[in-house]
């Protein structure tokens, strides 16, 4: 079923498509430079 194919991590395409809107969402609201954005992206890594 598309959209429902796991991933090594275990997310679902679906789940990654997702996670992925919602940073993309919080970049624009949020970030003023490159940096700032970069910076928003490593903060969503897994620790």
């Amino acid at each position: 079923m598309k959209g429902s194919e796991e991933m090594e991590n275990g997310m679902t395409n679906a789940e990654f498509n997702s996670f992925l809107e919602t940073l993309a969402l919080l970049i624009e609201s949020k970030a003023v430079t490159v940096q700032d954005a970069a910076e928003i992206v490593r903060q969503a890594k897994t620790k």
